[in-house]
């Protein structure tokens, strides 16, 4: 019996004797991975520097932070991060915060050349900026340090200057088309309407023979006078002009306006506008004549050949004294800037403005026939 409890503790001393070498084993084995790669690439913060000029004239320049701007490309094959769409020409690409991340654990580092030009490798943060200007590559090393893959790193930045909208000159085949116009000035022809003025969503508006106005809420197909909150007789006359863009205030809704000049006023043109609903079961929406800021002098100044578009979530009228007036309360006062201008080339001021779908302000010279397209950069 002795002998067989003596064997048995030799075995159990012998099984623990091997779990504990199988157990150290274990943990002194470590696993590294020789493959690795930079999986994410974004921008947390970017700083832009842009300048403007107060209501004096003086230089002005004030700080804007951009987050998360643009979407990078990692090209993997030829070990290349890019931005397709470009950053504003003003931002900072010297002090620059990133988000990068790797797969299997990859150490990231920045790669500036020395005086040199050696490289000078530093670890990566997230809470250091880089210097995209110095940077010659970024580069993520495998767990074991034995290999990397390098990157270049493009940001791409608006050659123009931002801020303002840039001018190309184009042709009249480069026009786009408005089918839907065409359609709405067919219908109020046949209906006998004066003029035309415009369409929304779900309203279509004309002067009737008599000056009143008129909507149409079947496509031009049958005409009613529209309800107006204020005297007809302040509505306009001469150098009409009429836009209208969804109202971010409410879902299905549009917001109307309606200018031109009129002799009950001296200086400034006449406003009016519609705040149309159309879900079901909305109000009767009115047309709303505007008060005139003449203290202030931030009116619309009475001027020929007037156009309104609606461009960049402003209100701008262009007519023939040379100026864009933009409105960026719904039309209640009217200001002139530097970031709306003119092409400085144009060669008439009898002008024809118009927008599309892909962002784009057209112009076309009635006499001339000139045609600009100008798109806003941000």
């Amino acid at each position: 019996m002795k002998r067989y409890i003596s064997t048995l503790c030799m075995m159990l001393a012998g099984a623990l004797l091997m779990t504990s070498c199988l157990k150290d084993e274990k943990e002194e084995t470590t696993q590294y991975y020789e493959n690795t790669a930079i999986s994410q690439f974004k921008l947390s913060c970017v700083n832009r520097y842009v300048h403007t000029t107060t209501s004096t004239g003086a230089d002005s320049v004030y700080k804007k932070t951009l987050t998360d701007p643009v979407v990078f490309t990692i090209d993997q094959a030829q070990r290349k991060i890019y931005n397709t769409d470009s950053l504003p020409s003003d931002v900072d690409l010297n002090h620059i915060l990133a988000s990068i991340s790797s797969i299997n654990s990859g150490t990231v580092v920045v790669n500036y050349p020395d005086k040199n030009g050696e490289d000078s490798l530093l670890y990566y943060s997230s809470t250091d900026s880089i210097d995209f200007v110095k940077l010659k590559d970024l580069r993520v090393y495998s767990q074991s340090g034995a290999s990397y893959r390098a990157y270049e790193v493009t940001i791409n930045v608006h050659k123009a200057e931002t801020g303002k909208i840039i001018w190309e000159q184009k042709t009249a085949a480069d026009l786009p088309t408005d089918a839907k116009k065409a359609l709405w000035e067919q219908k109020a022809a046949a209906a006998g309407m004066k003029q035309l003025l415009g369409y929304g969503t779900a309203e279509g508006y004309a002067f009737g023979t008599d000056g009143m106005l008129m909507v149409s809420k079947d496509n031009g197909e049958t005409w009613a006078a529209d309800e107006l909150d204020d005297d007809a007789a302040w509505l306009p006359t001469d150098n009409i002009a009429f836009a209208s863009w969804a109202f971010a205030a409410n879902d299905s809704t549009d917001y109307q306006m309606l200018v031109g000049t009129n002799d009950k006023s001296d200086k400034a043109c006449v406003v009016w506008r519609k705040i149309a609903e159309y879900a079901k079961n909305s109000l009767t929406s009115r047309w709303v004549l505007l008060p005139i800021e003449e203290y202030a002098g931030y009116y619309l100044p009475k001027m020929e050949n007037l156009n309104l578009v609606r461009f960049n979530n402003v209100v701008m009228a262009i007519g023939n004294d040379k100026n864009i007036y933009v409105s960026r309360d719904q039309g209640i006062t009217w200001k002139t800037t530097t970031t709306y201008t003119l092409p400085e080339t144009l060669g008439t001021n009898n002008l024809t403005a118009i927008t599309d779908d892909n962002g784009y302000l057209w112009l076309v010279g009635k006499e001339t026939g000139e045609v600009w397209r100008g798109l806003m950069i941000e």
